[in-house]
């Protein structure tokens, strides 16, 4: 194999990647500070703006403004990333994996509710209740949330902090970051789930696609459930 090739498939092992830990790191920075004024203009009311129709379609692409700018900076090919092949066993082992994370998951939202706390569904109700249509937060949510998130925090996050620190501190970092960047408290633990899975799905294929895929199906999943429910409230006992 040459120098920086990009493996495919389970069989294939950790590799280097043509990214620093430095870069990695810059990388958080600059996704802090994207945060840091998406926070400002909540503050500041301009909140309801920016989930409306496009609005909300530029603040997820902002997610991958820190990979452009490093890897123009560095001369870096986006095949790193991992665009390479994967097997049905990955799916399979991704599929187990999200049913033991969503029992976890059902476990912390009853805790939710006996405390009386709103859960990430409830908060999703709210968004759709505020908004024109609800278009734009599925082409977002659905379609492009998992592109854009899987290439920067698997394919970009993760592998550059797997090189440095191995597998399980990178699939435990990565997955902080992926789910306080939500900025959302309430569904820190079920994000941070997620992103685990994800992460370990990513290691074990080197390949983003499978993440995508799942990241897709849990996407459209809560969506949709939430969307329904909010349509026909009697249909869910309250």
């Amino acid at each position: 194999m040459e120098e920086n090739q990009v493996p495919a498939g389970d069989a294939a092992q950790a590799y280097s990647v043509p990214w620093s830990i430095f870069d990695t790191w810059l990388g958080v920075g600059l996704l802090v500070v994207l945060n840091i004024i998406f926070l400002t203009a909540i503050v500041l009311g301009y909140k309801g703006q920016a989930m409306q129709n496009v609005g909300i379609l530029f603040v997820e692409l902002l997610y991958l403004l820190p990979l452009v700018l490093i890897f123009a900076w560095r001369r870096i090919s986006w095949k790193y990333l991992g665009f390479g092949k994967f097997s049905l066993q990955t799916m399979g082992l991704g599929c187990g994996l999200l049913i033991a994370g969503y029992l976890i998951i059902i476990l912390h939202n009853l805790v939710l509710y006996a405390l009386g706390v709103d859960t990430q569904g409830d908060q999703i109700s709210q968004i759709f209740s505020e908004l024109d249509s609800p278009v734009w937060l599925f082409l977002v949510g659905v379609v492009i949330a998992p592109v854009v998130e899987e290439i920067f925090f698997r394919g970009f996050l993760f592998q550059g902090f797997r090189q440095k620190y191995g597998w399980v501190a990178g699939m435990l970092l990565s997955s902080f970051i992926f789910a306080a960047a939500h900025l959302d408290p309430v569904s820190f633990i079920p994000t941070f789930i997620l992103g685990s899975v994800l992460a370990f799905v990513y290691h074990r294929s080197n390949s983003v696609w499978p993440g995508i895929i799942f990241h897709f199906m849990v996407n459209a999943f809560g969506l949709c459930t939430v969307y329904a429910a909010t349509q026909f409230p009697g249909l869910i006992p309250s």
